[in-house]
């Protein structure tokens, strides 16, 4: 099974803004990436840190409380296996209906950065929006300020892709997700990598390419780079399907754990119902054995009475007799 992923965090100062769009544009450090591959991210909106947070002072109001959510970060993807699987075209299909779901919720005006980042492990949206709401309020709790609101997100979320092989994670649970660095640790642990030998340090000669090198006989020996790029190839070769294959099994077992967790809660409730309708039930016979008692004691109360009301009438001479 392949599931859509979606996240967010409210960002209250200026200053988290700026970190997390810094590490969206990869202008600070960040161990995740693989920078060869960094050229085929791409950036909507805003392109650099300077720039989107020039677009988050034009959308913010004049006027704001201090604890405010300045901006929400959302990060949008799905389940590792199904990037293995899907071709450009779907992961493209996906990436643009995620930018869509993001404008029809806040307004386009409001997404001041959104980038389709390709160099990670799992391709992702990372995109920030400022929660302006249409009479120019800043309120992160009108787009996302509830439990309901954010189930309503994530179902949503999920039937707009649904079509391309993506199911919604279980509604209600209970289950917490990974930190970016915690998911990473964990796919380091669980791939075991490829034994290199001293025989595999040692350079390599190989024949000189093309007819002078078939002529005098020449041989390239391996420089020290040839070495380390060589075996950087063996272990990225053995790492990748083995990472992906990892990732999917931890995915897997949290999915259990989360059923799990979700099916006791339901259990828990479950019983309180039961419970309820028992002593509902057992109220419901209580009330009818009290209106049967009364029932009762009225039909006797009436029949008292007639029988009084008969005696007396026996007992009182009629008026004009024996005159």
């Amino acid at each position: 099974m392949a599931y859509a992923i979606l996240r967010a965090k409210k960002l209250k100062t200026a200053g988290s803004v700026a970190a997390a769009l810094q590490h969206n544009f990869r202008e600070r450090p960040t161990p995740n990436a693989h920078p060869e591959r960094t050229a085929a991210n791409e950036h909507h909106a805003a392109s650099s840190t300077a720039e989107a947070m020039g677009l988050l002072r034009e959308r913010l109001p004049a006027k704001h409380r201090k604890d405010a959510v300045l901006a929400v970060e959302y990060v949008m993807t799905a389940s590792p296996a199904w990037f293995g699987q899907a071709g450009p075209d779907a992961q493209r299909t996906f990436f643009d209906r995620c930018l869509a779901w993001l404008r029809d919720k806040y307004g386009a005006d409001n997404v001041i950065a959104a980038t389709v980042q390709r160099d990670e492990k799992t391709p992702h949206l990372s995109a920030f929006v400022v929660p302006r709401t249409p009479d120019g309020r800043l309120s992160a709790k009108e787009f996302i300020g509830n439990r309901d609101k954010m189930r309503a997100d994530q179902t949503s979320f999920a039937e707009l892709v649904q079509d391309l092989g993506l199911e919604r994670g279980i509604p209600g649970s209970r289950a917490t997700h990974q930190r970016v660095a915690q998911h990473y640790a964990q796919i380091a642990r669980e791939v075991p990598l490829p034994t290199i030998t001293e025989a595999d340090l040692a350079p390599r000669a190989e024949s000189v390419p093309g007819l002078v090198g078939k002529l005098l006989r020449q041989r390239d020996v391996e420089t020290p780079y040839g070495v380390a790029k060589r075996l950087n190839a063996v272990v990225r070769a053995a790492a990748t399907p083995l990472a992906a294959k990892a990732a999917t099994a931890a995915q897997e077992r949290r999915r259990a754990e989360e059923m799990a967790r979700t099916a006791q809660a339901a259990q828990k409730q479950l019983g309180a119902l039961r419970k309820a309708f028992q002593d509902l039930q057992k109220s419901g016979r209580n009330l009818l054995e009290v209106i049967a008692r009364g029932g009762a004691d009225l039909e006797q109360l009436q029949q008292n009475t007639a029988a009084q009301l008969e005696q007396r009438r026996l007992n009182t001479p009629e008026r004009g007799r024996g005159r």
